[in-house]
């Protein structure tokens, strides 16, 4: 149904014509092959002959051009529709990563081959738009998106990204072990601890924290996700700028290993 859809959809006034063009051919030929056939076998004179034809040609021509452009328009209209709402079912207007719906739904195609959940949660968010502003605010979680959109390159498979709400942001690491998300984790805390601290009007330090948990077989991914917001509270009660693996006996900061001088 879906690649059906696909190939009906008009995107173009181009389109729309030229499927005008080849509805109005096969409108007109068809019943001309057919009268050309029948005709063959009697014995008429060649105006007569020619007259049917041309009245079997006509009629096709008057109407099949205006029905063809009105209905093949609607379906243009409705395929742009479509897109629409399709991109706000999809993607989240703010950070333009997937929507809460969205990214648990592809989340869930993928969930049987395993991996690792990540929830991630703006530090101090509430702080940030108390004092600057919620412009600045959602100036804040534009810059997390997409620095965590370009971490997804560095994922050790495929990854998924999503706005569970909020300042709550959902990765999904496919295939991935505890130390492939706990090294996935660090750098995604580093990379915002960085790279997110010149935003125009933003004077607090922008951080997140992260809760991490492996997928187990048998288990729904709510119980994944439920694990994951555990240990995300764990890192936000250990003092924030970190994250921690569900079960782990002892947080692990976010901060990746820095260089000692000397």
């Amino acid at each position: 149904m879906d690649f059906l859809m696909k190939r009906m959809k008009l995107t173009s006034q181009r389109q729309v014509l030229t499927g005008t063009l080849l509805i109005t051919l096969i409108s007109v030929a068809s019943p001309v092959s057919v009268f050309m056939v029948v005709l063959s076998f009697f014995n008429m004179e060649s105006a007569a002959y020619w007259l049917i034809i041309g009245i079997s040609a006509a009629i096709p021509l008057l109407i099949a051009p205006p029905i063809a452009l009105i209905a093949l328009s609607l379906l243009r209209m409705i395929s742009e529709t479509i897109e629409k709402v399709d991109a706000v079912v999809r993607r989240d207007p703010l950070t333009g990563v997937s929507t809460r719906a969205f990214f648990l739904e592809q989340v869930r195609e993928h969930l049987a081959n395993g991996g690792a959940f990540l929830m991630i949660d703006a530090d101090h968010f509430k702080s940030i738009n108390d004092t600057d502003g919620h412009d600045v605010g959602d100036a804040v979680l534009r810059r997390i998106a997409e620095i965590m959109s370009l971490s997804m390159d560095h994922a050790p498979g495929r990854a998924l990204i999503g706005r569970l709400g909020g300042e709550e942001f959902g990765v999904f690491l496919e295939k991935a072990n505890e130390e492939q998300a706990a090294l996935f984790a660090a750098a995604v805390g580093s990379a915002i601890r960085l790279k997110a601290q010149k935003i125009p009007g933003c004077e607090s330090a922008v951080t997140v924290s992260i809760g991490v948990a492996v997928h187990a077989a048998g288990d729904r991914l709510e119980q994944t996700m439920k694990r994951a917001d555990v240990a995300l509270y764990q890192a936000k009660n250990a003092g924030r700028d970190r994250f921690i693996l569900s079960g782990s006996a002892q947080d692990v900061p976010a901060r990746l290993p820095q260089s000692k001088a000397g």
